[in-house]
């Protein structure tokens, strides 16, 4: 299936940011991958970036693009098994919620005096959320693109949309990954994620999208702790690349909610 908790041919970055940047490399288990591209105005934070699955940092060059335009720094990582980080598997934001919490703490011992933002897309935005749950991170301000409820939504919602059926397969997929992986599969939930997290959140949704559901991404809004929390429809956008089919409105949010 290509879900999680096998290998996968290993997506690679396929373009390099157009304008200066640094390649850092995070000493860990596994070692990440990461580019650091400045803005070229007066800081006001540092915006960390995260890709979906089968996704790499380079998919992130776009959006990373307005947030320098917005002063922001941006620090664009490769998830484990993903780019040019170590790994050949994927836990679908499990384990990855690790790599969010190291790259907070890099960039947290390099810019002490600025602020931290995350951004993640889909898997990203699910190992954000449970990197703040697990790790209590300090982040200034979440933006989260169609993150999904729970893993076991996302493994049916792939069988669904290949049209296969799911009278035990899924179960099964999850149960195998969970014993590959060392990982509870069923217990990997953003709602439980959600109720951890009191940091402002804008989360962000394309009603095309055909891999995450409306009702998935509105539990995990109505689910989130947080006092400061504010929803964005695009209604001409899909799954993987929210901006870029309507940059415009995507930007012009955006950029209201950093600014609040």
């Amino acid at each position: 299936m290509g879900i999680f908790g096998i290998e996968i041919p290993k997506p690679r970055n396929k373009v390099s940011p157009d304008s200066a940047y640094t390649s850092i490399i995070i000493e860990s288990s596994p070692q990440l991958h990461a580019w650091m591209i400045p803005t070229h105005l007066p800081p006001k934070g540092v915006m960390i970036l995260f890709h979906g699955y089968t996704g790499s940092k380079s998919s992130l060059l776009d959006r990373a693009n307005v947030f320098r335009k917005l002063g922001y720094h941006t620090f664009l990582v490769d998830s484990r098994g993903h780019g040019d980080s170590e790994g050949l598997q994927t836990t679908i934001g499990y384990y990855e919620s690790e790599d969010v919490q190291r790259a907070y703490e890099y960039i947290k011992g390099h810019y002490q005096d600025l602020p931290i933002s995350l951004f993640g897309t889909s898997m990203g935005a699910v190992s954000i959320l449970k990197a703040v749950h697990d790790n209590q991170l300090q982040a200034e301000k979440l933006i989260l693109e169609c993150p999904f409820r729970s893993l076991s939504d996302a493994v049916y919602s792939r069988f669904e949309n290949l049209k296969i059926p799911t009278f035990i397969l899924p179960e099964l997929l999850l149960f195998w990954g969970g014993i590959q992986n060392d990982m509870d599969s069923k217990a990997h939930n953003s709602l439980d994620y959600a109720k951890k997290v009191t940091i402002p959140t804008l989360v962000i949704y394309g009603k095309k999208d055909p891999k995450v559901r409306r009702q998935e991404v509105d539990d995990i809004f109505n689910a989130l702790a947080s006092t400061e929390k504010n929803f964005l429809l695009l209604e001409n956008s899909g799954h993987d690349n929210l901006m870029a089919d309507d940059a415009l409105r995507w930007t012009k949010e955006v950029w209201a909610f950093l600014e609040s």
